[in-house]
């Protein structure tokens, strides 16, 4: 996945040559301070960059063999790509999708929730985890707001949700969309039901809006950030394996364990008017 981040636009141009190790002044008018119904007077903004430092993981594929199914009525057999190799440029090293998060942020005082509406879909054989023109694996959902799941394939699927919350969604048939909304904050990490063991995505469910995505270059922006103290959070999930479960009777991978994922944390102080930069390098250790 290769989403672009969204909310830059949030940040003015000026802002891009604040130094990476520290908070530039800011104080002519900013974007960064025009969230609806916020205090813009008082909003400062957080951008960076993660970066990949070290050797380079060589990330395998899965074989796989299905089932006939029901379109073709022809087993399928070859290899699934790992839904966590990281997306690391081989020339910059900028990791691209690795979420980056605040963590004690008062929801009171935060800017109102402005990400697009999330939905999970089951098609090709993987999941997609679409949100405001993003197609990838990874997405947040607001507490409380209802996400649309549906299958858009002629065979059963069956969606698992753990984490925050636990439930089985089963999808017999294609394009009937099927929603749930979590009560409780926290990451809900999706997988197949029916078998098809590399099908995997997360879900960030929060009360406030500080999330992002790494683009394709590794950089990242959180607008609208009220002055405070906090921790900011870079996680990317884990490719190494760990476990196998087999049907008993086939032989057949059923479901794949990962190890946990990596999760980098640093302390940040958000001034009014400024911006602040971040700079996170993951590395093999991490993992």
């Amino acid at each position: 996945m290769h989403g672009h981040n969204t909310y830059g636009l949030y940040c003015a141009l000026a802002f891009l040559s604040a130094s990476l190790s520290g908070c530039a002044d800011s104080s002519a008018a900013s974007p960064c301070r025009s969230a609806p119904r916020f205090e813009t007077e008082a909003a400062g903004c957080i951008e960076g960059q993660v970066l990949w430092s070290g050797d380079t993981p060589d990330v395998a594929p899965f074989s796989y063999r299905l089932p006939a199914d029901l379109e073709s009525g022809f087993a399928t057999a070859g290899l699934r790509a790992n839904p966590f190799a990281p997306a690391i440029n081989p020339y910059s090293h900028a990791v691209g999708d690795a979420v980056v998060y605040l963590r004690e942020v008062d929801s009171r005082r935060a800017r109102p929730w402005d990400h697009p509406p999330v939905a999970v879909e089951q098609r090709d054989l993987r999941l997609h985890v679409l949100q405001g023109g993003r197609d990838n694996s990874i997405g947040w959902a607001r507490r409380g707001d209802p996400v649309e799941m549906v299958s858009r394939e002629p065979r059963f699927h069956a969606l698992r949700a753990r984490g925050s919350t636990w439930f089985t969604l089963a999808f017999p048939d294609p394009d009937q969309p099927l929603s749930r909304s979590w009560d409780e904050s926290g990451v809900v990490e999706l997988t197949s039901g029916a078998g098809y063991y590399w099908m995997r995505a997360y879900l960030f469910v929060a009360e406030h809006p500080y999330y992002a995505c790494t683009d394709e270059d590794g950089n990242f922006a959180l607008p609208a950030v009220p002055p405070g103290r906090y921790e900011i959070v870079c996680w990317l999930p884990n490719w190494r394996e760990t476990g196998r479960d087999r049907d008993p009777d086939t032989g057949r991978v059923t479901r794949l364990s990962f190890a946990p994922p990596a999760s980098l944390t640093q302390t940040v102080e958000v001034s009014a008017r400024q911006t602040c930069g971040v700079r996170f390098a993951l590395k093999m250790s991490d993992f």
